[in-house]
This record gives C-alpha cells, sequence and structure tokens, in this order.
C-alpha cells in the first residue's frame, strides 16, 4: 500500500469517528429534553430546525435532515437517535458509497488527477 492510500485510510477513518461522535452528540442534544418534564415537547418544536441544520451538516442529505425534523416535532419520539441511525447507514451498510464520496473529495480537494486509461499510442 503506498504512502497515498495510507493517508486516504487514515484520513477516511478519522471522518467516521467525527461523523459518529457528531451524531452521537446531535441525538444525546435531541433527547436532552427529556430532563425538563413540563417544558420538553414545547421545547422540541425550537430544537426541531436546530437538530435538522445540525444533521444536514453532518450527513449532506435532505432526508436525514427531515426525517430528524420529525423526529424532534412528534411527540415522544425523541428518543430515536436518528444522526446515530443515518451515521451506520452511511458507514456500515453503504460504506463502499461513502468510501467513494469520500476520494472523489479528497481528490478534488488535493487536486490529485488519476488517469483511469493511459494512451497506447
Amino acid at each position: 500500500m503506498n504512502k497515498n492510500n495510507v493517508e486516504l485510510n487514515e484520513k477516511f477513518a478519522e471522518r467516521r469517528r467525527f461523523d459518529l461522535l457528531a451524531s452521537l452528540a446531535i441525538d444525546a442534544l435531541g433527547m436532552s429534553t427529556f430532563l425538563l418534564p413540563a417544558l420538553g415537547e414545547t421545547f422540541d418544536l425550537v430544537l426541531a430546525p436546530v437538530i435538522a441544520a445540525l444533521i444536514f451538516a453532518v450527513h449532506r442529505t435532505s432526508f436525514g435532515a427531515a426525517f430528524g425534523f420529525l423526529e424532534e416535532i412528534i411527540p415522544f419520539t425523541d428518543i430515536i437517535p436518528t444522526a446515530t441511525i443515518l451515521w451506520a447507514y452511511r458507514y456500515v451498510f453503504k460504506k463502499k458509497e461513502t468510501w467513494q464520496q469520500f476520494v472523489e473529495k479528497y481528490n478534488k480537494k488535493n487536486n490529485i488527477v488519476i488517469s483511469v486509461k493511459e494512451s497506447t499510442i
């Protein structure tokens, strides 16, 4: 494995860890309204757009952000760890696609051009 592949694997692992920690923090924030027994569900009205924005910022999915918004708005559903479920979906079930997206962004960011096919002239 060459140096670029090792660096890429390390960066992907770092991103995966960051996304997991961010997802856990988002879910903890969403569940924190249970600490306010009388105001919890009312506070969810304020917190729902914040949770949706945070989910979109971490996972870049409109569907996930909308689901997170609905999960916060609907009473007594705060227990669902939406952001962590999205993390598992991306990094466990769709790992190959997530890896490919990461590589494309990494290469674009670092101006790395990889020739798919060399000329045979």
